[in-house]
């Protein structure tokens, strides 16, 4: 099977949302028994974005929940670091608690934030996790070498790279290694950053990811794929030479930022097939399917 985009796409618009919002977009996914759950970033009618759960039997019809799940009012002690918004949410199961790192956005910049749940009906905020300016997270499901782990995109004077980091516990993060930068003169020559939560496969820690290249006076954003080695995770295996997916449909191309394909929420089932949750230009949310051997094939 290759990639395909579902055929009534988008699955998701705001009028899908009990009450009034800009956009939904961008969400994290994750399948609670036979439950599809998609926690989605919705951007507030003030320009600041929550997070909001919407629920499936199938993985394609959804149902919006009637409030939100995480605004940034819930932060309480660490509401300085989110009052411009919660975004962006990537989930990771690990043991039996589900983690969720996403954006928290101030005039500090970006930085990491980190929320536990056992249920997604009530939440641990941890707090920060990195330091400014510092986005698109992601947990690896298990332990390597006794330590957890995570990838995230910091922002250096334009220069913005994939790297990877550990912690024994959840909370101190170091050993910084860097993992990936983008390719320069092809479709990730401006800038990368890390897209879905890894998985762990045969071949190694599979995962998807953004690349940016301007074009004109906007930038097209594309999804690639990325292999890591499973027992020394800052090593890269392979990663597709072309995107996986890109904005080629009125969907993608027409909205609140034009030309972007953004993913940051996966579901792999048991029989191998992948269920890709992106956005077309942050204004929808949207379903492509695949599967595992696939992509691990194009990663070769």
């Amino acid at each position: 099977m290759e990639i395909k985009k579902y055929n009534a796409n988008p699955i998701l618009t705001k009028a899908d949302v009990p009450f009034r919002v800009n956009s939904i977009f961008n969400p994290g996914a994750v399948k609670v028994g036979n439950q599809y759950m998609l926690l989605c970033r919705i951007e507030m009618p003030n320009g600041r974005s929550s997070l909001i759960i919407a629920r499936s039997k199938d993985g394609i019809n959804f149902k919006v929940d009637d409030k939100p799940a995480l605004t940034p009012e819930d932060h309480k002690e660490f509401y300085d670091y989110v009052v411009w918004g919660v975004e962006d949410p990537r989930i990771q199961k690990i043991g039996d608690k589900f983690y969720v790192t996403y954006t928290g956005y101030s005039k500090n910049d970006p930085l990491v934030m980190l929320a536990e749940t056992e249920d997604f009906n009530s939440y641990k905020i941890i707090g920060p996790v990195s330091e400014p300016s510092n986005k698109d997270a992601a947990l690896f499901p298990e332990k390597i070498n006794g330590y957890y782990w995570k990838m995230d995109r910091p922002t250096l004077e334009g220069h913005q790279a994939i790297w990877i980091n550990k912690s024994p516990d959840l909370i101190h993060w170091g050993g910084y290694k860097f993992l990936y930068e983008s390719e320069k003169g092809c479709w990730e020559a401006d800038k990368v950053g890390g897209s879905t939560p890894p998985v762990k496969t045969k071949e190694g820690w599979l995962f998807l990811y953004h690349g940016v290249r301007g074009f004109g006076i906007s930038n097209l954003y594309k999804i690639g794929a990325m292999l890591l080695d499973l027992n020394e995770p800052w090593k890269v295996l392979g990663k597709t030479k072309e995107p996986i997916l890109q904005p080629d449909l009125d969907y993608e191309r027409i909205g609140d930022v034009q030309n972007v394909v953004f993913t940051n929420g996966w579901i792999i089932e048991d029989d191998g097939s992948a269920k890709i949750y992106y956005s077309g230009a942050d204004t929808n949310i949207c379903l492509a399917e695949t599967t595992v051997d696939y992509l691990l094939s194009l990663c070769k």
